[in-house]
This record gives structure tokens, sequence and C-alpha cells, in this order.
């Protein structure tokens, strides 16, 4: 019952409160109060758009250094006959028909040790 008699009394004192601010006059030094707020407002946003703009300019300046250092250059064309030929590649070692070919060496991960049992003395 106490809540509705709350809900009820701040019913009663908003629609009062309401009539009273509608019936008011406002005093006229705070009528330019609107105003230097909004300039005020203005300006730290004109403010903020600055110091995003010079953000975004120096993002824009050391992503265009990065790139230039990343890319590569491209080659000139040199003359044909300085071009290398290609390395000829190693014998590869061919299995004899008596020896089977050699299977490549693959390390094993070493196995988890076993949980003990009862019987080597550890708890079940």
């Amino acid at each position: 019952m106490i809540p509705l008699l709350m809900f009820a009394s701040g019913v009663v004192v908003g629609a009062a409160a309401l009539r009273l601010l509608k019936s008011a006059t406002v005093p006229e030094e705070w009528r330019g109060a609107g105003t230097t707020a909004r300039t005020g407002v203005d300006r730290a946003q004109a403010a903020v758009r600055e110091a995003t703009l010079s953000g975004l300019s120096a993002v824009e300046r050391t992503s265009a250094g990065l790139r230039a250092r990343l890319t590569p250059e491209p080659a000139a064309p040199a003359d044909a006959e300085a071009v290398p030929e290609a390395a000829p590649a190693p014998e590869a070692r061919t299995a004899t028909p008596d020896e089977p070919p050699a299977a490549p060496v693959r390390r094993r991960r070493p196995r988890k040790a076993a949980p003990p049992t009862p019987a080597d003395g550890g708890d079940a």
C-alpha cells in the first residue's frame, strides 16, 4: 500500500510542478544563457572536428609512408645476356633395387605418464 501512496503523491507533485512551470515567466537574464551555451557547444564541436581531422591526416601520412616502404621497387629490365641461368638441380639419390627407399624421419611426442594404479601404491 505504501508504494501506491508514493506513486500517487509523485503524480500529484509532478502535475503541480508542470502547472507552475507553464505559468511562470523566465527572467530576462536567463534568456541569453541559451545562446551563450550554444556558442560554447559550437566551439567545442569545432575543436573536436579539428582534432579528428589532424588525427586522420596523421594516420594517412603514416600509412602512406609504410606503404612506400613495403611495396617492392620494380626491377629495371637488364640485358637478356645478364640474366643468370637457373642452377642445375642437385641429383637425387636413387635407391638401388636391393634397398627400400628411406622414409622421412618423424620425431614423436613423448607419451603422457599413465595414472598410478592401486597396485603401484597410488590412490584409485
